[in-house]
Parts: C-alpha cells; structure tokens; sequence
C-alpha cells in the first residue's frame, strides 16, 4: 500500500514538473512543438478510425457573411499572373464577393489595375515586395541574393524587357513567394476593413463557398486561429498554401498589433527561407498561435480528377482545389462548382463528374482501362507477382477490406497497387482496376444529411 502511493505521488510529481517545464518554455520551443505534434498524431488516429461529422450539425454559433466577415488575399508572381483574372472569376463565380487585394512580387502595371475585377468592380494589387521594401521592413535584408534578385526581375518589367522578365519570375517565383506571405497578411490588417476571418489563396487556388461557410459558422473569430492543410515535421508544422490558409482576426491582431518585433523578425527572415507558409506558421508559434489540425480533412492540395476520397473524409465538407493553373481548369472548376447551392462534401465528387456510383461496383467489379487509385504514396501499398486481376481484387476487398477503398491491376507486370482512397477514375490502357464497394458504402452510410435548418442557409 505505501509503495503505490509513494509510486503515484512519483507520477504526480513528473507530470506536474512536465507541466511547469512546458509553461516556461517559449512558444515555439522543440519541447512545445514535440507535444503539440503527437498530440495532434493521437487526435489523427482517433478520427481516422472513428470519422464522425456530428457537430457540423450542430447549430452554427458564429455564421458568416462573405461580403462583411471575410478577407481575401490572392498571391500571384510574375510567371503566373495570368491566372490572376480566372481566380477572381472563379471567386465571383462563387458568390465569394468579398473584400480582396492581389499581392505579388513586382511593380503594378496600369493594365494589371484595368483587368483585376471581381464582379464587375476593381480590385486593389500591390506590389507586396517593393511595398515591404519602401517602407524600411527588409532594411537589414538588403544585402541578399533574394532581394537583388526582385530588383533584377522589377527593373526588367520597368523596362518593358519582358523576355527577360518572363526568364527571370519562372526560375525564381519560389524564391520571391517566400517574401510575401507575411507581408500580404500586414498589408491587408494595415489597408483593409477588419474581418472576422482572412483567406490567404494561390492564384491556381480554387475555394467552395458553401463549405467554406459551414466550417467557419463552427469557429469563434475571437480565438486566435490558424487553420489548413498541416505538412512538415515536429519542429514546424506549417499550414499548405495552396490548399488555402485561413486566419481569424483575433489570430492577426495579436501578431501584428501585439507583437510588432516578432513581425519584423519574420520580415527579415523572409529574404532567406526555402517556404513563406512555413514561415508564417512559425511566426505565428513565436506569439502563441499554433496551426489547428482539427479541420485538416476538409482541405484538399488537389485537382479534382487527381483527388484522393479518403475513407475518412467521407463525411466531411471539401473545401479547397489546388492545381488549376491551366485555363481549362480552372474555368471549367469554376463552372461545375460554382452553380452548387449547398456545401460540397467528398463524397459528393464522384456523383458531381458523373463517374460510376460505389454501388455500381458490385456488379460490375472490374473495370478495364481505368485507374482508381491515382498517385501512389506512402499510405498506397504494392504487392509484386500477383497472378491475376481476381487475385489483386481480394487483396483488397477481403485482405484489407477495413482500409483498402480502391485497387489497380496492371496485367503486365503483374503488380497490383491498393490504398484507403479513391480517385473519381482516370482512363489508362491497358489498366484493370475497381472500388471496394462494401467499404465505400459502410462510410457512406456514417454521412448524415444536412438537416433543414443548415439546408436554409444555403
């Protein structure tokens, strides 16, 4: 007896001095940022294996208007600027009509101030690097290679040389995109109205509104927030720019108002660092703002034909398309999804392209000269010498059946690759591939239907 509690007056005293140690630690510390990140892992495996979609139903307590409550930042480059016009498009298409300004990394020509409108009216551009520059927040910058290089690629575009200027923002938009992440964020707090939430897009970046709406209605703006797409390690998860990045007002004021040397420390380090999103999070970590994981199921770094439909994000809205810097593409996103009328889930892609429904599997199990499973990665898995498409089929759909959503069959090689995903179908000769239709059902039905009350929303 008294060895167990002399045991639990030990543990008693390790977490409380855990604890302490935590609390005295700086915001950003390796000690924080190791706990934070296997708690978020613990948190992942929970909802993977237990997906639930309840309190999306639940009544919204902050609903949001896009015209009053919402920010938008669209980062362009000087290779890229000609997706500007279709992104604004595909906001207006949308019904996103809210407060924007286009950021990019070299001086604004009088064309660019004609041509940028959303629904009709003008929007604001700036050159976000020469406007960082002129103001003195990269003084102690000046000196490097990265800022020599944005006043080679501005005094080419002055020049009109534009052979030169294209050369020059293909082989280094990168680097220059680095610079402004931060400094659109300042911008926008310094110029713009006050919102309750900022969006922060790639110009090949496409967002749903009605999904958008639906998560930010559950979220308090009064809480510093940062919210995306989580890659990176333990030492700086940081949020995927192009599947969007969305931060509340609380969240901006506390970095720029309250911690302006915090900010101008990001600024400098902005002339340097390999990725402006990873800078972001981290100069977010130094004031105490952390990248919430919680909603990183609804974003998506992905076009719509190479979109994985996870088994776990079935249930959930889908928010955001990446990679859609062809014209086509993003025009012809922009129509299919700007005519929907309520939140789009990921469930929902394969009805919205008219693929083949799960269901349709049972029957027709095999299909020839299609792909489901897409880009292979680490979560896909390989099996070599495998006989027969049938034999690649159970592999799957009895083997694996808990977590293998789709398979592909590659006669020639014998090989046949399986993953918790699906892709709406990809047409590739040659090719035997299928959806386990159980398992895609079995996750379906765990969906609940937008009750009438949500649906009125929208």
């Amino acid at each position: 007896m008294r060895r167990a509690y002399r045991s639990a007056r030990l543990t008693i005293i390790l977490v409380i001095s855990v604890l302490v140690l935590y609390s005295l630690t700086p915001y950003d510390s390796s000690i924080r940022s190791f706990f934070r990140f296997h708690s978020n892992v613990i948190e992942d495996y929970v909802q993977e294996k237990h997906p639930s979609d309840a309190w999306l139903f639940k009544e919204q307590r902050w609903p949001v208007d896009a015209a009053k409550d919402i920010g938008i930042i669209v980062k362009t480059g000087f290779g890229t600027r000609d997706r500007v016009p279709r992104a604004l498009y595909a906001l207006a298409n949308e019904s996103l009509i809210a407060d924007i300004v286009v950021t990019q990394d070299f001086p604004v020509s009088n064309k660019a101030k004609d041509q940028y409108k959303l629904a009709g009216k003008p929007v604001p551009v700036v050159d976000i690097v020469g406007w960082n520059l002129e103001r003195g927040a990269l003084a102690a910058a000046e000196h490097l290679e990265r800022i020599s290089k944005y006043r080679h690629l501005a005094a080419a575009v002055e020049a009109e040389e534009w052979q030169l200027a294209d050369g020059l923002g293909k082989s280094m938009g990168w680097e220059l995109d680095a610079l402004k992440f931060l400094s659109s964020l300042e911008y926008v707090w310094l110029n713009m109205p006050k919102k309750k939430w900022y969006l922060m897009l790639d110009d090949d970046t496409y967002v749903i509104k009605h999904s958008l709406n639906l998560l930010l209605g559950h979220l308090d703006p009064a809480k510093p927030q940062l919210i995306g797409n989580p890659v990176g390690d333990y030492k700086g998860r940081f949020p995927h720019g192009g599947s969007s990045v969305i931060i509340s007002g609380s969240a901006m004021s506390k970095l720029y108002d309250l911690n302006p040397q915090v900010v101008a420390e990001g600024h400098l380090e902005s002339a340097s660092i390999t990725w402006g999103d990873k800078l972001l999070s981290t100069t977010f970590m130094k004031v105490g703002v952390y990248l919430d994981e919680t909603y990183r199921r609804m974003f998506n770094g992905e076009n719509p034909w190479t979109t994985r439909m996870w088994i776990d994000r079935f249930c959930a809205p889908l928010l955001s398309f990446h990679a859609l810097g062809d014209k086509e593409t993003m025009e012809e996103v922009s129509i299919t999804f700007g005519k929907m009328t309520k939140p789009v889930f990921w469930r929902d892609l394969a009805d919205i392209y008219g693929a083949p429904s799960f269901s349709s599997f049972l029957e027709e199990p095999i299909r020839a000269n299609m792909e489901y499973v897409g880009r292979l990665d680490e979560y896909s898995t390989t099996v070599q010498n495998v006989d027969s498409v049938e034999k690649c089929q159970r592999i799957c759909q009895f083997q694996n059946s808990d977590r293998c959503l789709a398979w592909s069959y590659d006669p020639r090689t014998k090989v046949c690759n399986h993953a918790p995903w699906a892709i709406i179908g990809d047409y590739l000769e040659g090719r035997l591939s299928g959806i386990n239709p159980q398992l895609a059902t079995t996750a379906a039905n765990r969906c609940h239907p937008l009750p009438a009350a949500l649906t009125s929303l929208y």
